[in-house]
């Protein structure tokens, strides 16, 4: 599972939690954020019937409210510093529907498996970021997602 919390100005804390059920707290990579406010997040639980493993939906009132439109893809980084580029579907009015070409790749080289919930939280920067944390039974590995803004 994967928890998006927003935490304002376009910040999201990201926790990602594995089948087994345990909690890992991790320090925020980011620093500490002196804003009380909730970040705007969204998480998804990975499952067969949503086709997970070849793309995940963004929630279209997240995707409206916290989404640059026209995002064209994404980069998602991993902490060996393996870079994944992730091509973003959008509707014809530019909202972000999901992330697609080239999510099985990370899906499958991550060890993601449905029942696995992700939290994509937003961070701060002028270009919009999500922080993506997977995290295994034993240890964790912190996976960064980084959102591109690049108009049509």
């Amino acid at each position: 599972m994967v928890i998006f919390e927003y935490r304002g100005a376009s910040t999201f804390l990201t926790s990602i939690l594995d089948h087994s059920a345990c909690e890992i707290h991790m320090g925020d990579p980011g620093g500490s954020s002196s804003t009380s406010q909730p970040l705007p997040s969204f998480q998804i639980t990975m499952s067969a019937p949503r086709f997970c493993h070849r793309c995940i939906f963004v929630p279209g009132t997240f995707a409206s409210t916290n989404l640059p439109r026209f995002v064209n893809d994404v980069q998602i980084h991993d902490a060996a510093g393996r870079v994944w580029q992730i091509g973003v579907d959008s509707r014809a009015n530019g909202v972000v529907r999901r992330f697609a070409r080239g999510w099985a790749e990370f899906y499958t080289t991550k060890n993601t498996r449905p029942g696995d919930t992700c939290v994509f939280s937003l961070i701060n920067g002028d270009v919009p970021a999500f922080n993506v944390f997977k995290v295994a039974v034993g240890g964790g590995e912190q996976t960064m997602l980084v959102l591109r803004n690049e108009t049509m």
